[in-house]
């Protein structure tokens, strides 16, 4: 049996066309913006902790009493209620005598890091007469700087005083030396009167002439300091005095403050 004859396409017919072909073309600007998100990220971060070492001041250390009112990482050293520092670390000194305070300071208070400068903790007290540090109640304790009377050598290491100086160091006036034979009822920060207007206040005292007197350091502001000469007297303006007159019997006291605390007139 023989094949079937085979049979042409008519003639008319066209033949099937090929399937088109795709070309393919990687964005390539789209990799390299990825590839530079992260050279962005670490330049930012390099930027920043460079600016944080530019900022940043040295560590200092003060030794207090005790640590009453601070806290590491949160209690911040002020001048002028400008911070100027944060507590790092407390700890007890190696003698386990006194409290060891360490303090990142701010660049902008190097200058004042003298050996003249002093330290303190602000917190709720009553002393020289007032009451102070009544905001430390809600934000908590804080440690003030005093800067010294330049020049002063450069230090990174002080010793705290418990209580606030009576004399700020920017008060314009003049110290005196008052000879005594006893203190009385005299204290630190018992004011100075001046017609009856308080112009200074009491620094302190000491011993003279082998126990024989009692020096006492008062300070008047100006322009009050220029009315004391050589022949000024000073007495001691405490308690209150009564006087029988024809008008009866007299009370005169300096002030409240003076009742409490004593005070000098001159």
């Amino acid at each position: 049996m023989s094949d079937p004859p085979a049979i042409d396409p008519p003639p008319n017919e066209a033949r099937p066309a090929s399937h088109p072909v795709a070309s393919v073309h990687a964005h390539r600007w789209y990799h390299s913006w990825i590839w530079a998100i992260p050279m962005v990220t670490l330049l930012i971060g390099g930027w920043l902790a460079w600016d944080t070492l530019v900022r940043r001041g040295p560590l200092i250390t003060i030794s207090f009493q005790s640590a009453e009112g601070l806290q590491a990482g949160q209690s911040h050293v002020r001048h002028k209620d400008v911070d100027m520092g944060l507590v790092q670390r407390i700890a007890l000194s190696k003698d386990l005598q006194r409290v060891m305070v360490s303090i990142r300071m701010e660049r902008a208070a190097e200058p004042l890091l003298t050996d003249t400068a002093k330290f303190w903790v602000v917190k709720p007290r009553f002393f020289a007469g007032s009451i102070s540090g009544l905001e430390t109640l809600l934000s908590g304790g804080y440690i003030e700087l005093l800067p010294g009377v330049p020049p002063g050598a450069p230090a990174h290491d002080f010793k705290g005083i418990e209580d606030p100086p009576v004399l700020q160091s920017d008060e314009t006036g003049t110290p005196f030396l008052l000879h005594a034979p006893r203190i009385g009822s005299i204290s630190l920060g018992s004011p100075v009167f001046y017609r009856d207007l308080e112009v200074g206040e009491v620094l302190g005292w000491d011993i003279a002439d082998m126990a024989d007197s009692i020096t006492i350091h008062a300070f008047v502001r100006a322009p009050f300091d220029r009315y004391v000469h050589d022949g000024s007297l000073f007495w001691n303006a405490s308690g209150a005095s009564l006087q029988l007159g024809p008008k009866g019997v007299q009370l005169q006291l300096e002030s409240l403050r003076a009742l409490v605390l004593g005070g000098v007139a001159f």
